[in-house]
């Protein structure tokens, strides 16, 4: 028949015979945990969770990490995180987060380094901090939710100087993706919503407003020789939190 009223399909199976008349297009991708164990780095804006998914798909198990700035700033950076946890459990069935208040360690930076370098600064120091967690929750890669050139800190140079810290592989989805594409998966996967509420990110705590595109490892380096960076993480882990979901 080439124009059927009705379209029939049928399936053997070794439970029995099934019959039905319309087919649903699943989300594709791996079974969730059949690719290992990969760390997050969680924001609470549009771009890391679309990452996280992307990496779920791929058949990774997740584990959320999250940076705040709470109590400087307002806790909403936090709630953010835990509405799109439960969001994100539609794709994985659980999910473990760890919040790191990192508000004393920018503080240190600021008085050490000038401006346009913190937020280099600021991201190796989460790199250094999420390489012990992910050790410690064996997990073989950092995923972020970086996009080539979208901001300061994310063009090549800078991203190798970021990296540069942790012998983990940073895994990036986003990495070719626009602004507008990413904002069509969040809709898609349902984070978008929660990801646009006001937040006060702790990454745009004490930086100034041109940071540089094209950071210098020789500056990098001298810069944080005036930081006790083994104590700074100490601090941080010590002090951070965990939840499950």
């Amino acid at each position: 028949m080439e124009r059927p009223d009705v379209e029939l399909f049928i399936e053997a199976r070794k439970s029995g015979w099934f019959i039905y008349f319309k087919k649903k297009k699943g989300k594709g991708g791996l079974p969730v945990g059949t690719g290992g164990k990969a760390l997050a780095l969680i924001s609470g804006g549009i771009d890391s969770p679309v990452a996280s998914y992307l990496i779920a798909k791929r058949g990774s198990e997740n584990v959320w990490l999250h940076f705040h700035s709470f109590p400087l700033v307002s806790n909403s950076s936090i709630q953010k995180v835990k509405e799109l946890a439960e969001i994100f459990l539609n794709y994985q069935p659980k999910l473990k987060i760890y919040f790191v208040p990192f508000h004393k360690i920018q503080m240190e930076v600021k008085a050490c380094v000038q401006p346009n370098y913190r937020i280099l600064i600021y991201r190796r120091m989460m790199l250094r901090i999420a390489e012990k967690i992910a050790e410690k929750e064996n997990c073989n890669g950092i995923v972020t939710g970086e996009s080539l050139a979208q901001v300061s800190s994310q063009t090549l140079k800078n991203l190798r100087i970021i990296e540069e810290v942790t012998s983990l592989p940073i895994l990036r989805p986003l990495i070719g993706f626009d602004k507008e594409e990413i904002i069509k998966l969040a809709k898609k996967i349902g984070t978008y919503e929660i990801s646009i509420k006001p937040q006060e990110d702790c990454c745009t705590l004490f930086t100034p407003k041109h940071a540089s595109a094209a950071g210098n490892f020789e500056l990098v380096k001298k810069f944080e020789e005036k930081l006790n960076i083994k104590e700074m993480i100490e601090m941080a882990l010590k002090e951070s939190e965990i939840e499950f979901y």
